[in-house]
């Protein structure tokens, strides 16, 4: 084997414990909150020796940032599919509003979401790396909806932000609502989503 062909396996296994790691602490994190949890339960949740998650990451604060990168390359990810759909980029956008409503009601997702949230809240570091990735997300989203738009859609317009400050509301919104109210209706939640964003699209 090659030093190259060495290199590329000692990364790929860097990966892996790595994400190992991220499994761990997600469910450490949603069932005890990130300052409940423990970097000894964490490592033991990953099946790892403590010590050898410091290797990967110097503290929870900085597993709460590869969460967020994680999350923030996940979304980028659906929205380079949405993109690359065949068809008008407006009718993909709606087609994948039942994916996204999905998503908001996975309340593991949202639990773990919501502890990123409560540290940025008071941990300026955390909220400044949360605020970085709203940034790249809104400008991606913004991007697609101008293509969306059509040739004649300026650019420049404001409305644009409007729009998908509205959207990552509206999304955001259907995560808290899963939780506070259990029996939410998800067909029907997916039926107004479409319509929202139909009429969001077009004004």
């Amino acid at each position: 084997m090659g030093i190259a062909e060495r290199a590329c396996l000692e990364q790929t296994r860097n990966e892996s414990r790595r994400q190992q790691v991220l499994a761990g602490a997600t469910a450490c994190f949603c069932r005890h909150g990130f300052h409940s949890a423990s970097m000894a339960e964490i490592a033991k949740t990953a099946g790892m020796s403590v010590g050898h998650i410091y290797h990967y990451f110097e503290n929870k604060e900085a597993i709460i940032v590869a969460i967020v990168e994680g999350n923030q390359a996940e979304v980028l990810a659906v929205m380079d599919r949405i993109e690359d759909s065949p068809g008008p980029l407006a009718q993909a956008l709606v087609d994948t509003v039942s994916t996204g409503v999905d998503d908001c009601m996975n309340l593991t997702k949202t639990a773990l979401m919501l502890e990123v949230l409560a540290e940025a809240a008071r941990n300026p570091k955390v909220a400044a790396v949360v605020q970085a990735s709203d940034a790249v997300l809104r400008a991606r989203m913004r991007e697609m909806l101008c293509k969306a738009a059509g040739p004649d859609q300026d650019p420049a317009d404001p409305r644009l932000d409007e729009r998908v400050e509205t959207l990552f509301t509206l999304f955001q919104g259907i995560s808290v609502r899963a939780i506070r109210h259990s029996s939410l209706d998800r067909d029907q939640t997916v039926r107004m989503m479409q319509a929202a964003i139909r009429w969001i699209l077009q004004n």
